[in-house]
């Protein structure tokens, strides 16, 4: 009688350790999954932040003076003579340090490519950080260098440039015209997909049919800006058991086969700063 009490007695100890080790081995997961989930909402709430604030101040100028269009409304001129948009569906092919982007070709069938746009903005002590010196920044934080307005001021003007790279590392960038090259801004953003909204018709009316950047004749005419990006978690935290399906910016359901979260992320920017 004591060998099987005994025997049942470990049977018990052993199924309530083991209990509890299960029980700890999903709490841990499941706290990774959690912990993973929240940088990657955290991740995306910061770069759209940053693509809504810039592309909010697309075509920014101080009115310098009154400019009057034969059979059309009058409009001001600012210090911003480049258009204030340049955006290309499958990325830069090259990045001029005095001229806008080249945009890359389409990737062969079945690769998949991000988008990338270059925002131009007057930058002042309203629309931009000022450094140490006084002067206004780009996007990295880096002082812009003076140019000369139509009315002979001086005036900053910014170029933030922002893409998705495409090496090893999968993150958003931005960097500006000259010496600026792009930069690492925010971490695990593995696509950026943007088209513009431009008015069905050529009235006065607010209904928008979005498009590629091909698809854009004149930027100036873009009322509106919708973007996705597609964020991944840094580490494989998927279990065996665990949903590994997303929906990816165009729609398509997907399935995870590195073991990371993915999620896709929509917004859409109004578009405010010059006349149409």
């Amino acid at each position: 009688m004591s060998l099987l009490e005994w025997l049942v007695a470990s049977f018990i100890a052993w199924s309530l350790i083991a209990a509890a080790l299960v029980q700890t081995v999903s709490a841990r997961r499941s706290q990774r999954l959690q912990a993973a989930q929240a940088l990657m909402i955290e991740d995306a709430q910061i770069a759209i932040e940053l693509l809504r604030a810039d592309l909010m101040m697309a075509g920014y100028g101080r009115p310098l003076r009154l400019r009057s269009s034969p059979g059309g409304p009058a409009s001001w001129q600012t210090g911003l003579e480049a258009a204030p948009l340049w955006a290309c569906d499958h990325g830069f092919a090259s990045l001029p340090s005095n001229a806008q982007p080249v945009c890359a070709a389409a990737p062969a069938p079945g690769s998949l490519s991000s988008s990338a746009v270059e925002i131009a903005y007057e930058a002042d002590g309203y629309s931009a950080v000022l450094g140490s010196d006084g002067r206004p920044t780009d996007c990295l934080g880096n002082g812009l260098d003076p140019s000369t307005a139509a009315d002979g001021s001086r005036v900053y003007i910014a170029y933030n440039r922002w893409q998705v790279s495409t090496g090893a590392r999968s993150e958003l960038r931005c960097g500006g015209r000259g010496s600026s090259g792009p930069q690492p801004v925010v971490d695990n953003v593995e696509r950026l997909v943007l088209s513009w909204g431009l008015p069905v018709d050529a009235g006065e009316g607010t209904a928008l049919r979005f498009l590629s950047a091909a698809q854009v004749g004149d930027f100036r005419q873009v009322r509106a800006a919708r973007l996705c990006l597609l964020l991944r978690s840094s580490d494989a935290v998927l279990g065996p058991d665990d949903v590994r399906s997303y929906t990816d910016c165009a729609g398509n359901a997907l399935t995870s086969g590195d073991g990371r979260l993915r999620r896709a992320f929509w917004s859409t920017v109004a578009l405010r700063n010059w006349s149409r």
